[in-house]
This record gives structure tokens, C-alpha cells and sequence, in this order.
């Protein structure tokens, strides 16, 4: 939860408040046990498999309004551009006033002088006012601008793949349809004082026990791989630096344009550039000797860890105890620094693993929506050429496919190299004889339109390329033409 109050001379006390989860979870006992070796939640299209009883989960650790609740809390005394002036650790008991949805707070956000009528929002105590919240919300979304903007300027990278989010019917709890979920300003607030209060516990942990402390580091990228995805890039007209999180940052936000391509361009870029990406890492302090392995990459931090979600992660739930030790709650550790590794090692673990069922997940109810909804139709971006197919992602879906030139009503096709750049051409089977045969050219940074079709094998989906008209396909090429050349005449 996080909780906003002006206090004199401009300046704001803003509070994050997390479920005080180590209170109810003791050290040893069965139930720490069990979700010591659970460590995470895991987060199913239609289902969440908890970490912790749900008793925890939903009641005893909800902070749910006009409730008193125990919580963890870190509060800051911020100027309004998000300078830190003074900064508090401690247990607390909270009541909150009211719990907004992400879709409440973006309609403050988005409507700052519009009142909301309180038939639309959820309930609030009766010793505040509609008023107040927005108003606090209005605030917070300020300060989170000023925060977001300098970690920006001081190197962070953000990597915002496309993510499916999936409508299931009520009784049969099968696909009705999908979307793109939408990373809005709401989300942005929220996420801003969380790695606040992230990035604060980790310092305040670490000054009190520089052995035992568990941190989360983000390795650099595969740098051969990274290397060679620039050389690629400046192969098709862009130039990109990447010589930092925070340069490739730059490169990709200085590219981007609003127009239809470039949007598209953005989230094939962003996918591409995620691959040499490594797995983010729980470590213990104590067992690396180099201290500039603590780093994490991609906020660009000297020092991280995971306080905010101990509801869903055993590793918040150990962090947790070392910021009760390091502020005199509780004795001070007596975990040995490997065993505390051991323990890291089992939540990498867990959350990879969890990642990759929850990919599966969604893969596998997009595979059922298309077998019973689809064909599905949507435009593409061609972001890899072979010889003899080609890979596109799915704009509308998310989705990564493979297109064969032998699954399609083609003539001939050819494959060749202009210069360094890999380039299909493919001449049509007309639909009508007396038609000249369509050609279309497929090069990286291609759009086209797809069809996604069920196969005969169970729950398996794949990707056509939609047939060209003989003329439409030359006016697309030329269209596609002047656009690379308008938009390579913009990159850095």
C-alpha cells in the first residue's frame, strides 16, 4: 500500500506499507518450511497456485481497508521532484482508507479536475473524502514522474515485451478472447515505490550485515550476443549504442515514433534486445567477493533486493527478517553466508521454473482460443529472414511465429543478401488466371498481415501469410519503402 500526506514547506511524507507476513510465518516453524520450499507463487491464465495459506493470502495479510493491519513500512520525506530529505524503517499498524484498482487511479490520472462519483469507486472511511484520495493520488503520480524520470537519466533500461492477458467464460472457464495487457501511468506510480522501497531496504540490510544479506543482482547482457545484435541493427540503418543499460536505453527511446511502424519496430526491437538479456539473481552478500557483481543491470543500481511481495516470495519473506534484525526487532542473523546462498540458489530456482509455467500457461489457452475462435487475423512485423521462411511477431497477440514458404500458394521464391541485409522475395500463385502473379518482398522490419489457424494436432497453432493483391502488394512495397527511408533518416 502506499499512503501520501503534504507536510510543510511543499514537501510530502509518502509511506510504502507492506503485509507484515514475517509476523504470522515464524522462523522454523512447518508453515515457513513449506514455503521456504515453495518460494513463489505461481501466477496461472486461470488460476493462482499460492505460496502461502490462503487465510494468509487473503485475509490475515490483505491489507484490506478500514482494517487495522500489520505492515512493514518504509516512509520518506520527498520534495515534490522526488528528492529523498529523510527516510524511516519500522513495524507498523495501518488502517487504510480505501483500496483503488489500477482502472480507478488511471481515471484520476487521466481526468485530474473530473470528479468521480463515488457510486464508481470503491468504498472509503468516513474520515476521508473522494476528494482526498484523488487529490493523493494526483500527488503521488507527480513525485513518481520525477523519480521515473531520473532513474532514466541516471541508466536505467526498460525491456516491455508484449504480454497476453485472456477474458474466460464464467462456466466453462475456457478463452473468450485476448488482449494486449496496457503497462499504464497507474502501474508506473505503483511500481515507482516499490523499487524505492526496494532499493532502501537493500542499503539499510546491507550497512547491518554485509555477510547475510539477500540481494538480487541482474548480471550484464551476453555481450557477443549483444554485439552482434548491434552490428545487425546497423546493418538495417540503425544505430544503436549499447555499451550500457542506460545507452541502449536511449538508442531504443530516440528511435521510436508514434506512427503505426514505429510502434510496431519498438516491440520487435524490444524483443530482440531482451534476448541477450540474463536472468535476474537472489544471491547472498557474504559468498561474492567482488562487489561490483552486486550490481543490477538493468536499474543500474549498486545494490537491490526483493521487500515489497512477501505474500509471493519466500525471498521477501527472508528479508523481511534481516530488517527486523537490522532495526532491533529480532536477534541478529545466525545463518552462515552459504547456507543463506543455498536458500537464494532454491528461489532462483523456483522463480525460473514459475516463469516458465506461466508461459506455458498462457501459450497453451491462446493455443485453445485460436483452435475454438480463430482463424485469427493481424498484422506482423518480420523480424528474422532464412533462406526458406521467415519469423514474425504477432502484433495483436504477442506472439512469435514461424511462416514456411512451403505452406503458402506460392510460385517461386528466392533468397538473397542486399549487402548484408537477408531478403525474401515471393511471387504469388494468382487466384485468378487471368491475374498477373503478386510479388511481395519480405526484409527485416517488414509488416505484413497473417492468419493464425488451428492445426490437426492437439492444442498446435500456426502462422499463414495472407496473399497479396497483385497490385496492393506493390503499392504496399513502395509504401514500406518510403517509410524505412523517412524513418532511417531519423536514426541516430
Amino acid at each position: 500500500m502506499v499512503r501520501v500526506t503534504g507536510v510543510r514547506r511543499g514537501t510530502f511524507e509518502v509511506g510504502v506499507h507492506i503485509a507484515d507476513v514475517s509476523y504470522f510465518v515464524p522462523e522454523g516453524s512447518h508453515l515457513d518450511k513449506v514455503a521456504a520450499d515453495r518460494a513463489t507463487s505461481v501466477y496461472l491464465v486461470q488460476k493462482v497456485v499460492p505460496m502461502l495459506p490462503r487465510l494468509l493470502c487473503e485475509e490475515l495479510c490483505s491489507l484490506n481497508p478500514m482494517t487495522d493491519k500489520l505492515t512493514f513500512s518504509v516512509i520518506w520525506t520527498l520534495t515534490p521532484e522526488g528528492k529523498i530529505l529523510k527516510e524511516w524503517f519500522g513495524r507498523t499498524i495501518i488502517r487504510s482508507c480505501t483500496k483503488l484498482s489500477y482502472e480507478h487511479a488511471q481515471s484520476m490520472i487521466e481526468s485530474p479536475s473530473e470528479k468521480i462519483p463515488e457510486e464508481e469507486l470503491p468504498p472509503i472511511s468516513p474520515e476521508h473524502s473522494s476528494e482526498e484520495v484523488h487529490q493523493a493520488v494526483l500527488n503521488l503520480h507527480r513525485i513518481a514522474k520525477q523519480l521515473r524520470q531520473q532513474r532514466f537519466v541516471d541508466g536505467a533500461l526498460r525491456l516491455d515485451q508484449l504480454k497476453l492477458a485472456f477474458t474466460l467464460d464464467s462456466e466453462t472457464g475456457l478463452p473468450q478472447g485476448c488482449h494486449i495487457y496496457e503497462y499504464r501511468d497507474s502501474n508506473k506510480l505503483v511500481e515507482e515505490f516499490m523499487l524505492l522501497a526496494n532499493m532502501a531496504v537493500a542499503h539499510k540490510v546491507y550497512r547491518a550485515f554485509p555477510e547475510q544479506t539477500l540481494l538480487r543482482r541482474h548480471p550484464p547482457p551476453q555481450m557477443k550476443m549483444l554485439n552482434d545484435l548491434v552490428e545487425f541493427c546497423d546493418q538495417m540503418g540503425l544505430s544503436m549504442d549499447a555499451s550500457s543499460a542506460g545507452a541502449l536505453n536511449k538508442s531504443l527511446t530516440k528511435i521510436f515514433g508514434d506512427d503505426k511502424y514505429s510502434l510496431a519496430r519498438k516491440e520487435v526491437l524490444t524483443n530482440m534486445y531482451s534476448r541477450p538479456m540474463q536472468m535476474a539473481l537472489y544471491f547472498c552478500s557474504g559468498v561474492l567477493q567482488d562487489q561490483a557483481q552486486f550490481r543490477h543491470y538493468a536499474l543500474n543500481v549498486p545494490l537491490y533486493t526483493h521487500f515489497t511481495s512477501p505474500i509471493r516470495r519466500f525471498a521477501d519473506v527472508v528479508v523481511h527478517r534481516l530488517l527486523a534484525a537490522a532495526l532491533g526487532y529480532r536477534e541478529q542473523p545466525e545463518v552462515e553466508p552459504h547456507a543463506l546462498q543455498k536458500q537464494a540458489d532454491h528461489c532462483n530456482d523456483r522463480r525460473m521454473a514459475s516463469k516458465r509455467v506461466q508461459e506455458l500457461s498462457a501459450s497453451l489457452f491462446f493455443a485453445v482460443l485460436v483452435k475454438e475462435s480463430g482463424p485469427l487475423e493481424s498484422e506482423a512485423m518480420v523480424m528474422g529472414v532464412l533462406n526458406q521462411a521467415f519469423d514474425v511477431l504477432v502484433l495483436r497477440y504477442g506472439v512469435q511465429k514461424r511462416i514456411y514458404c512451403n505452406a503458402l500458394a506460392l510460385r517461386s521464391y528466392h533468397f538473397q543478401k542486399v549487402g548484408k541485409k537477408p531478403e525474401l522475395t515471393l511471387i504469388w500463385e494468382p487466384k485468378d488466371p487471368e491475374q498477373e502473379p503478386a510479388r511481395q518482398v519480405i526484409t527485416i522490419f517488414s509488416l505484413v498481415e497473417v492468419v493464425l489457424q488451428a492445426e490437426a494436432a492437439v492444442l498446435k497453432y500456426s502462422a499463414i501469410l495472407k496473399q497479396p493483391g497483385p497490385e496492393g502488394s506493390l503499392a504496399l512495397e513502395e509504401d514500406e519503402e518510403e517509410e524505412e527511408e523517412s524513418h532511417g533518416a531519423l536514426e541516430d
